[in-house]
């Protein structure tokens, strides 16, 4: 089969690879759609180091059911599904505690194991969610990044009413958006430093958009909300600068959530924190249960992910989409590979 293989840098090299192998309680899946992530971003312009090359990587993805294990009853060749990627134990204390986004044993398709940049994959059945004729492969291949950010605004979480910052709009950003939105957010402020981020996220629903390279967020946010601060600030960029604005935003007793997972150390001002008793908590990934029902909101439309999708490549032009997305070129936001 093709694949795109990541080794090191920038370099990526579309290969015959072995197909992979169906175990018993798995499925073999024709990748159709696959994203690529800013994780996976990160790894090709050398910022992150949690990917080791040579690797296929890709874990943004859908597809359809090729083959099944012998003890799969609930799957068919041939069904549309989207794919959770995240591979769990099953067993580990968390996972019994319905914590299977921290799983002790947690392991990621494109990351641990081989994944979606390429024609065929190989995933545990369980992880298979079955779409409707009504959703496209494109868009069910961005169920993943939505569930980052609905697991963000359940973990928090949101209260009708409340208002909200969203400090970055990348496509995580975006997804927290409208996800805080449907959680019932009156108002929700959202910062960035590229004024095309910025229009995407007026155009799923920001009330009030600051480019922070032009202006100060934290000011200008503190003068929206009549110099309160806002209720919940969700950080969704993973720099020390942005996670400082956030904190700066958030009113006496308000929340803080950083979904954003880049800079690994950080100073902050934890006296701030201390003082005005806000809440502060990080959010990782996703449960199963996240996942199923992010599939359902994309098919009764709840969350736009269609107008997000801004370019669509063969899987042979993996690379140019990694460039497209490195180079930050005006208006390229959700980048789709197609295998």
């Amino acid at each position: 089969m093709k694949a795109a293989v990541w080794y090191g840098d920038k370099d990526i090299r579309i290969e015959d690879t072995p197909k992979p192998t169906v175990k018993s309680h798995g499925a073999l899946v024709r990748v159709r759609s696959v994203g690529i992530c800013g994780s996976e971003l990160h790894a090709y312009e050398g910022i992150s180091e949690r990917r080791r090359p040579p690797l296929i990587m890709g874990h943004e993805f859908s597809g359809e059911i090729s083959e099944v294990g012998g003890n799969v009853k609930y799957l068919s060749e041939g069904d549309r599904v989207a794919v959770d990627p995240a591979i769990r134990c099953g067993a580990c204390e968390q996972c019994l505690r319905g914590r299977g986004n921290v799983c002790r044993n947690l392991r990621l398709t494109g990351l641990h194991t081989g994944g979606a940049f390429a024609e065929y994959v190989s995933v545990p059945a369980r992880n298979c969610h079955k779409l409707s004729d009504s959703v496209s492969f494109e868009e069910g291949s961005v169920a993943e990044p939505v569930s980052v950010a609905v697991h963000a605004v359940n973990r928090t979480p949101i209260k009708l009413g409340d208002t909200v910052a969203v400090v970055g709009a990348g496509i995580i950003g975006l997804m927290v958006l409208q996800a805080a939105k449907l959680a019932g957010a009156s108002r929700v402020f959202v910062t960035d430093i590229l004024d095309y981020r910025l229009d995407f996220a007026r155009r799923v629903g920001a009330d009030m958009t600051v480019n922070s390279a032009a202006e100060d967020p934290v000011e200008e946010i503190r003068k929206a909300t009549d110099g309160l601060g806002v209720d919940v600030a969700l950080e969704a960029v993973g720099l020390e600068v942005t996670v400082r604005q956030a904190m700066e935003m958030a009113a006496i007793g308000g929340k803080l959530t950083i979904v954003g997972n880049l800079a690994r150390m950080m100073t902050l001002d934890i006296q701030e924190a201390v003082l005005k008793e806000f809440d502060i908590k990080g959010s990782y990934c996703y449960t199963p249960e996240d996942f199923r029902r992010v599939v359902n909101l994309i098919e009764d439309r709840r969350i736009d992910v269609k107008s997000l999708i801004t370019n669509v490549f063969p899987l042979v032009e993996a690379e140019k989409g990694f460039e497209l997305l490195h180079e930050k070129i005006d208006r390229v936001l959700k980048v789709l590979l197609k295998p």
